[in-house]
């Protein structure tokens, strides 16, 4: 198997391509559009020089201004007019101009529709015996006073062969100095981003353990430090899950063991004395039986929702239908053990739901008002009420209560308020964490108000059809 390369040196190599693509591209434009771009921006230099100075011709110190943009702007300047009022001859190469070539660059002017042009590769010899000069000319025709006037402005575009030839050899020495700066470069910020992901990865491997020491790890930046933190978070998280499971094979196999016990001693009992074999000692174990099935069916059911695996079978529903067979359900049980249970209804109401699922949730929260109350007047209450565009279907206890530290950990799976495992009088103690994977896969707002010592109401919300 090919090993893959380390991150510092992906880092080097990743920076490297992206400094040698830059430069090949700076070179690849400099020595071939350099001589263009000269050329370009110099005629383009002649032909504003020539527009201005144009603007000068009259002026009182026409020859001082426009020698000095000549010398300014390394070009040639040349005023000519018919009566020589507006002259300037200037001191370079357009001055040994012929009249035949004047009056032919005026007349081409002439031609022009805004009376200008620019004469590319123009020949211009001083002397005979002289190679003739390519040089570009700007000429400009207009009036003064009724006098025609002209202004050329010429400049020679000398080829830059030497410039990108020294081009050359400097970007040899400038490319060496930037890829060594970029190694280096390279090399710190891997130091910043690297260390880091090595501390957290090496760290990470106790995870599964519950070992994730977050405080070994000395994060570089902000995003490193949200990393770190999510994985503390997590770690924490572990740590829990495997208290909590220890917690969960605790309490469930003392929820097994009793019934079990008694299922078999009442079994024995009536097996050795058959004078024992009555409807009460078999009750007995008819009631432990349903309750090691509701402690199996509620793993099962916690399982199915770990997997993803339960579909709800939605339909519309009565709610007061529903809510008074829950309260037939347990009204025999709560009479024979003294407990004041009522059925409090609102409007008729009709919604669409699971009426299987939502009965299971009316069960665990009926069977945790019963576990949690042991007051002499015990009551509890199922109903419904009209809550804003909704129906809040409740169970009220006047019972315990719950203190406000473990509101929010009520509904998680493992969570136990009192941490003595108690016998519960039905149910398995895990509904509450049933009760919520079924209300939020229906997604009905759910919720718990209590206070300590007084009482506690579980309720859920639903929109009527």
């Amino acid at each position: 198997m090919k090993r893959k390369s380390s991150l510092r040196v992906q880092l080097v190599v990743i920076l490297l391509a992206f400094v040698a693509g830059l430069l090949s591209l700076v070179y690849f434009v400099q020595t071939t559009f350099l001589d263009d771009f000269y050329k370009t921006n110099k005629i383009k230099s002649i032909e504003n020089v020539g527009r201005d100075v144009a603007t000068l011709v009259g002026d009182s110190d026409m020859d001082e201004t426009i020698e000095h943009v000549a010398m300014s702007n390394e070009v040639c300047i040349r005023v000519v007019s018919n009566n020589e009022s507006y002259s300037y001859t200037g001191a370079c190469t357009l001055r040994g101009l012929d009249n035949m070539t004047i009056n032919r660059i005026a007349n081409e002017v002439a031609n022009t529709e805004n009376s200008e042009k620019l004469f590319d590769n123009f020949h211009y010899q001083r002397r005979p015996d002289e190679k003739p000069e390519d040089v570009y000319i700007f000429a400009k025709l207009f009036e003064i006073n009724t006098e025609k006037v002209m202004v050329m402005v010429s400049s020679g575009i000398t080829p830059l062969n030497a410039t990108i030839s020294t081009i050359k050899s400097q970007y040899l020495i400038i490319a060496g100095v930037v890829v060594a700066m970029t190694i280096v470069l390279a090399l710190i910020l891997s130091r910043f981003i690297v260390k880091p992901i090595k501390q957290i990865n090496n760290e990470s491997k106790n995870l599964s353990k519950g070992a994730y020491d977050g405080n070994n790890v000395k994060p570089s930046s902000e995003e490193f430090v949200q990393l770190n933190t999510t994985l503390i978070n997590a770690n924490e998280d572990i740590l829990k899950a495997e208290k909590a499971k220890k917690e969960l094979l605790g309490n469930v196999s003392h929820d097994l063991r009793t019934p079990l016990t008694m299922i078999v001693g009442y079994g024995e009992m009536i097996r050795d004395l058959p004078e024992e074999n009555n409807e009460e000692n078999i009750n007995v174990i008819i009631d432990e039986a349903k309750r090691l099935s509701t402690l199996v069916d509620d793993l099962i059911d916690i399982s199915k929702m770990d997997s993803i695996s339960v579909e709800l079978d939605r339909k519309p529903s009565d709610i007061n239908q529903l809510l008074t067979s829950v309260y037939h359900q347990y009204e025999l049980y709560c009479r024979n053990q003294g407990i004041d249970l009522k059925l409090q209804l609102s409007d008729a109401i009709e919604a669409e739901l699971d009426e299987k699922r939502i009965r299971q949730v009316l069960y665990n929260f009926v069977n945790n008002a019963l576990n949690y109350n042991d007051k002499a007047d015990k009551q509890i209450i199922i109903g419904s009420e009209k809550n804003g565009e909704f129906y809040r279907i409740f169970v009220y206890d006047n019972g315990e209560g719950i203190d406000e530290k473990d509101l929010k950990n009520i509904w998680d799976r493992y969570y136990k308020v009192d941490k003595q495992h108690r016998r519960h009088h039905i149910g398995s103690g895990i509904g509450l964490s049933l009760a919520k994977e079924l209300l939020l896969a229906h997604g009905f707002n759910y919720g718990v108000d209590s206070k300590k010592g007084e009482y506690s109401k579980f309720y859920f919300d639903v929109k009527a059809l």
